[in-house]
């Protein structure tokens, strides 16, 4: 079959040149983040815990954002975290009435997976792992949509790929996908199929392309900073500076946040505490 010249590379030509189109605009929208002023010796704002993780996380997801919110919610009263033994693996978490404050959806729901798995209000952190991964996955992807929302809420992140953005996209994609249509009806028709089908095969050619290049578009991309939450990442950075510099940060075990209160959740979610004391990373997050 020989094809017309303007047929035979329509479609590939303007695939390629949505495709570097796209690539640019999530190059130059992707997360980024700020350098941080001079350290701070105090918490520079009300951020919670999970959102100030995803914020200087470049809004990936991390079992920090999730270690922090137990550790909060433990600062807060809503629960006691205990050492019977020598060993931080010993530890266990037993339910309080709190601060009275009222959770956010996330907050709660690691509230509800200690109810759930505990017996007479109390449970091991080892006790709380989950038993398989697609449950794991779940209840991870729900947590940090709810982090991502709340940080949305408060002015601090926003989609990666702006309306504008998307909206241009789809629209050039209308041009890779009109070109398939008119590739596929030039076939058919060279092929001696009847109108109908010609017109029907061209549709679904065309919306299949489409269909590929909307979903792209409309992928879960992470987050972005705002310039609010650029120069609250900066300050958290700060923050997390200072708390480097602190002596005795590496040998914290999770009970000590009844003494340390909310510093210790901030430092969980900025990444401070050693890795291999994290409460959930090697437990509930898997």
């Amino acid at each position: 079959m020989d094809w017309p010249p303007f047929l035979q590379l329509s479609v590939p030509v303007t695939l390629a040149a949505w495709v570097l189109l796209t690539a640019v605009a999530l190059w130059r929208s992707r997360p980024r983040l700020p350098e941080p002023g001079a350290p701070l010796a105090t918490p520079p704002g009300e951020e919670p815990p999970a959102v100030v993780s995803l914020l200087i996380n470049r809004w990936r997801s991390d079992e920090d954002a999730i270690d922090s919110t137990l550790l909060d919610l433990a600062a807060r009263g809503f629960l006691e975290l205990r050492q019977p033994g020598e060993e931080p693996q010993e530890t266990t978490v037993r339910l309080r009435k709190g601060d009275g404050r009222s959770l956010t959806p996330y907050e709660q729901q690691v509230l509800d997976r200690v109810s759930r798995l505990s017996a007479n209000g109390e449970a091991s952190l080892t006790s709380l792992a989950f038993r398989s991964w697609t449950e794991a996955r779940r209840w991870r992807g729900a947590f940090y949509r709810a982090v991502v929302e709340e940080a949305r809420s408060r002015g601090l992140s926003q989609r990666r790929l702006s309306r504008p953005m998307r909206r241009t996209l789809l629209g050039a994609a209308f041009v890779p996908a009109g070109c398939m249509f008119g590739t596929w009806m030039w076939a058919a028709y060279k092929l001696k199929a009847n109108l109908a089908d010609q017109i029907t095969g061209s549709l679904m050619a065309a919306a299949a392309i489409y269909l590929v290049m909307y979903f792209l578009v409309e992928l879960r991309w992470s987050d972005r900073n705002t310039p609010e939450g650029s120069r609250v990442a900066g300050s958290w950075l700060a923050y997390r500076a200072h708390l480097v510099a602190v002596e005795g940060v590496n040998d914290l075990a999770p009970a000590d946040v009844a003494s340390w209160g909310r510093e210790m959740a901030f430092a969980s979610a900025l990444g401070v505490l050693p890795t291999e004391e994290a409460l959930m990373r090697s437990r509930v997050a898997l």
